[in-house]
């Protein structure tokens, strides 16, 4: 039955509204809980705060594998599906031992026993047109890195402020007013990161030559992470110029080494904790991939970052502006 106000006119029932993926978070929702809100950034209310926000961090995880989504077409690449399969060799000892066997005719139970071993074949993918345009599309990876961190960056630094979140229209809304800073900023932040870990790698293969260059390696390697916690949340916090954002995410890298350190090492455990639970099942590996990885190093970097950057450049801004008042 309709319903009628006072003047007699006919109230409209409120349509509803469709559920979608990310429907729950884009209406108005109970607001920020009094538990929520943190003034004291130490160890207790770290595991508190990211308890009561576990959730809400699963989102932000998805919030980014979907928006890189180009890295499932490097995955659709490798996978073999699209390639033409062969077969070869196994082992590289192969050619010498069927040499010997064509050559001699040694047909001893002990020769047949090593053909068996270094005689095994093994697939070989070869890459095809469809193959290449797949690694062409995860290419589009480096334009969506950047302003997909910064957007994932904004939405968790409020859920470390406790102020209130809407994932999907935040995320939107970061990626259109950050993309002129946060996409040059995605592609230096890769080749920085690629540039460190080729160095770490030949460094390390070559320990003896180099030791004391992969040790400061690994300490520029470090200090670069520690400036990762404040790059982006600096870009989504202030209206700064590119190089004054990397100026001040590296001094804010020493300024908080101790609390920096803490944090790194708590995103390294929590790689190692992935790659750990891959080698025991590998669902439970991808399930950690896709539940808390991304989200929980960031929250990490987050909590490391926000403390420090609310004592030195917006608490003294507010008390400036109160003194003028």
């Amino acid at each position: 039955m309709k319903e009628f106000n006072e003047f007699g006119e006919p109230v409209e029932e409120p349509k509803k509204k469709k559920f979608g993926f990310f429907s729950s978070y884009m209406k108005d929702g109970k607001g920020v809980e009094k538990d929520d809100v943190i003034t004291k950034y130490d160890f207790l209310s770290f595991f508190k705060l990211y308890g009561r926000r576990f959730v809400k961090l699963i989102w932000v995880n998805a919030l980014y594998i979907v928006g890189n989504f180009p890295v499932f077409f490097f995955l659709l690449a490798l996978s073999g599906m699209f390639s033409n399969i062969g077969v070869a060799p196994a082992s590289e000892v192969f050619p010498v031992v069927n040499g010997i066997h064509i050559a001699s005719g040694e047909a001893s139970a002990s020769f047949a026993a090593l053909l068996g071993i270094h005689g095994q074949m093994a697939p070989v993918y070869a890459n095809t047109v469809v193959t290449y345009i797949l690694y062409g599309l995860s290419a589009l990876f480096i334009v969506t890195f950047g302003p997909v961190n910064a957007a994932c960056t904004y939405i968790v630094r409020n859920l470390v402020k406790g102020e209130p979140v809407f994932m999907w229209e935040d995320f939107k809304m970061t990626i259109k007013t950050s993309w002129k800073q946060s996409l040059p900023m995605g592609i230096l932040d890769l080749v920085m990161m690629g540039l460190c870990s080729w160095a770490l790698y030949m460094y390390y293969f070559n320990y003896e030559h180099y030791y004391i260059m992969f040790y400061s390696m690994l300490l520029v390697f470090m200090l670069y992470a520690f400036m990762r916690f404040y790059i982006y949340t600096i870009m989504v916090t202030f209206e700064l110029k590119f190089h004054q954002i990397i100026k001040n995410a590296a001094i804010f890298s020493i300024l908080g080494f101790g609390r920096n350190l803490v944090l790194f090492f708590g995103c390294v455990m929590l790689v190692l904790l992935s790659f750990w639970l891959a080698t025991l099942f590998v669902p439970l590996g991808v399930i950690s991939l896709f539940l808390f990885l991304f989200s929980g190093c960031a929250y990490m970097g987050m909590y490391a970052a926000w403390p420090k950057i609310q004592k030195i450049m917006i608490d003294p801004y507010y008390k400036k502006s109160e003194q003028e008042n």
